[in-house]
């Protein structure tokens, strides 16, 4: 990841991330090994957390930077869940 362009890169080949994926990679990648509990989450990357978000509208972000980032999706071992915790980025 290269904060400084907005960019990133798997195997060297460009990813293209929406803009809430991308938000959500750099907050996980600014605090690498730090847990983060969905309403953390929802409250640093929702501009407006006041706004109703459907429980799993988290999870289908999560899923789809694992889609991107991940070798295996179903096994992550770059963005990782603690069951009933939080997520967090393992590198």
């Amino acid at each position: 990841m290269d904060a400084a362009r907005a960019t990133v890169k798997k195997a060297g080949e460009n990813v293209f991330l929406s803009q809430m994926e991308y938000r959500l990679l750099l907050m996980f990648m600014r605090n690498q090994g730090k847990v983060f509990t969905r309403e953390e989450i929802l409250s640093i990357v929702w501009e407006d957390s006041s706004q109703f978000l459907h429980r799993n509208t988290l999870t289908v972000y999560i899923k789809r930077l694992r889609q991107k980032l991940e070798d295996n999706p179903n096994e992550p071992e770059i963005l990782k869940t603690i069951r009933e915790t939080g997520y967090y980025i393992d590198r």
